[in-house]
């Protein structure tokens, strides 16, 4: 079982590689078309980048139909939240560290202490929460 998730976990980092790329040649073709246009108008220069940016769009959406194929993501640790709960406010706060016992509450910056309990979350690799897009 626990070689099954390395190997979809590689599947997963290998289609996302590559998803990366090809959005940045995406990018570039259309910078070069951009800057190409001025010179050469919208003829055959133009149409040509058109061509090859519609293909490397129709890659990105076999990768994302593939991507959808692969069946459940791979899960990560589970991560841990840990409540604080102000009386005042009747609002519980979450921070990820349990380290400080008293923190203030961000609505009327009264003092709160750590109420024992802890959230628990899977978080899913590849999900938009995870992973940084620019």
């Amino acid at each position: 079982m626990n070689r099954l998730i390395k190997i979809k976990e590689r599947i997963s980092n290998i289609l996302y590689k590559e998803e990366q790329k090809i959005q940045a040649e995406i990018e570039n073709l259309r910078r070069t078309q951009s800057s190409n246009m001025s010179v050469y108008g919208i003829g055959g220069p133009y149409r040509r980048y058109e061509k090859a940016i519609s293909k490397r769009q129709e890659l990105l959406s076999e990768l994302e139909a593939l991507q959808k194929a692969q069946g459940k993501s791979v899960v990560l640790e589970p991560l841990h939240l840990y409540g604080y709960y102000c009386p005042t406010c009747s609002e519980k706060i979450y921070l990820s560290s349990r380290s400080p016992e008293t923190v203030r509450c961000p609505l009327c910056d009264r003092r709160i202490y750590l109420d024992g309990m802890y959230t628990e979350w899977s978080v899913a690799k590849g999900s938009q929460y995870t992973r940084l897009r620019h």
